[in-house]
């Protein structure tokens, strides 16, 4: 990755631990989803589960497509 994409990298994280602060997403998003459990944050129901989970693949998604 060059300082371009790191930089991008940078403020989509940035921007996700702004919309999740009490998540700890690591530092590969990819990672994170494969392990990732649903269900696994107590008092969640399937549909907050899933939002969380679209919130992380796009900021995922977005980076790979560096925009």
């Amino acid at each position: 990755m060059d300082a371009a994409s790191d930089g991008f990298a940078a403020r989509v994280y940035a921007e996700l631990a702004e919309e999740l602060p009490d998540e700890d997403l690591g530092e590969d998003l990819a990672d994170f989803l494969e392990r990732y459990e649903p269900g696994s944050e107590l008092g969640a129901g399937a549909e907050a589960d899933e939002e969380f989970l679209e919130t992380v693949r796009e900021a995922h998604h977005r980076i790979a497509r560096g925009y």
